[in-house]
């Protein structure tokens, strides 16, 4: 059993029309013969796994946890199963034109399936430039845009984490319920992400709580930590009708800024962030408290939660973050269907993600997993179950449990963030 390390591999970003491509159980376990009876593809069998997450960038704080939490299974089993699992990880520094090249580079080196990307932006250009033309599967644990369900996808691309059409409906609600606010400004970083859960907000917020958003303003996120610009002026725009509450979207390079500018200005609203921001740093990278300030967030309410946080933080000595649960159970419900597909072939690899997840069979845990891969592998169906939700995948391929977090910031709190409540949605 190996697990390799990054890999570096020099290829053109390539064009290719989307192709619809249609999906069966047809096409799993297609194996041809080999002299002993056995299929060649079960003879010295490899599985191979590419994960593309942000490492450098606006997400590396978040993406460096996702990112460990995504090779955790190949590392969990590596000596455990009658095969080799070889991984290579792909940083995307949170750029679509990175995340594009990082793609072509992993599927010319073979690799049919992805963990990722991590930045919905990203994932949107990966998947329609690189991905789907290839024929290769991806399975992002923190891509949320809501446009990604409509996908022309030919069901290659699935997702662990939810649709912020979701979280925006539990953001509406907490800023009127909750924070008792009738009026909010929001903030976005100007991408597909922050643009659809501002819209999506917009119409919860002003439909479901008669509330009414005063001003959306867009804002681009910084380059690199170098990078002094200032976002005084969008913050202006944003306040400039006196609203009750601050909605920022965005992630924690570039929020941290903006919280810098909001109370350098005197900034005495309401803030309420979303998942982007869940990070426990920000309170050093803020010379402001950031106590009281709430969120909301995809929350790890999977049947299996306590045996990844177990594995988690026996492998790394650290607690698992925001999105570490989902991108555990995109690597392992990858590796299961690769098993059961006994090929690298992305089409297969598609097809059996269904029959991993939904069919009937033996139940596989995170704490399973290396036997779940044996009887996966022998052709026999399996239900995995894991830490982030019970994982299972719609025909969109988006997964319909969605449980949620409200929390905020408390330096007082273990880990500098603090658990309100669980907000579960039918």
């Amino acid at each position: 059993m190996t697990s390799s390390p990054r890999r570096a591999v020099l290829a053109a970003v390539g064009a290719g029309s989307l192709t619809a491509l249609s999906g069966c159980l047809s096409d799993v376990r297609e194996f041809v013969p080999s002299s002993d009876g056995q299929s060649q593809d079960e003879t010295n069998r490899t599985i191979k796994l590419g994960v593309m997450q942000p490492l450098t960038g606006d997400l590396e704080a978040v993406g460096k946890p996702i990112r460990d939490a995504a090779i955790l299974p190949a590392e969990q089993v590596a000596d455990s199963i009658d095969a080799d699992v070889d991984y290579s990880v792909a940083d995307t520094a949170a750029d679509q034109v990175t995340g594009v090249q990082r793609a072509v580079e992993l599927v010319e080196a073979g690799y049919p399936m992805v963990n990722g990307p991590a930045a919905s932006d990203v994932t949107l250009q990966a998947t329609q430039q690189v991905l789907i033309p290839y024929r290769a599967v991806c399975c992002s644990p923190a891509s949320t845009t809501p446009t990604i369900t409509s996908l022309n996808d030919g069901g290659l691309v699935f997702r662990t984490a939810l649709s912020d059409s979701l979280q925006a409906v539990v953001l509406a609600e907490r800023a009127a319920s909750d924070l008792g606010h009738d009026s909010a400004a929001v903030l976005y970083v100007n991408n597909d992400y922050g643009w659809q859960l501002s819209q999506a907000f917009t119409q919860s917020f002003e439909t479901e709580h008669d509330g009414t958003v005063t001003n959306r303003v867009p804002f681009n996120p910084l380059e690199d930590e170098e990078d002094d610009r200032s976002y005084e002026d969008e913050l202006e725009s944003a306040r400039a009708d006196d609203p009750n509450l601050l909605v920022l979207i965005g992630y924690p390079l570039t929020g941290a800024r903006i919280l810098t500018d909001f109370y350098d200005a005197g900034g005495e609203e309401d803030v309420l962030v979303t998942e982007g921001m869940r990070d426990p740093t920000l309170h050093e990278a803020v010379d402001y408290s950031l106590d009281g300030i709430r969120g909301t967030a995809p929350l790890s309410a999977g049947p299996h939660a306590d045996e990844f946080a177990d594995l988690f933080t026996d492998a790394y000595d650290a607690e698992p973050g925001i999105f570490t649960a989902h991108a555990y159970d995109a690597s392992a419900a990858l590796l299961l269907a690769n098993a059961y597909a006994g090929q690298n072939d992305g089409t297969a690899i598609r097809s059996a993600m269904y029959a991993v997840t939904s069919e009937s069979g033996t139940i596989v845990t995170p704490e399973s997993l290396a036997d779940g891969l044996e009887t996966a592998a022998a052709g026999e169906p399996v239900e995995y179950r894991g830490a982030s939700s019970s994982v299972v995948f719609d025909t969109n391929g988006d997964t319909v449990d969605a449980t949620f977090e409200y929390w905020e910031f408390d330096e007082s709190a273990d880990g500098g963030i603090a658990s309100l409540d669980e907000v579960s949605l039918e």
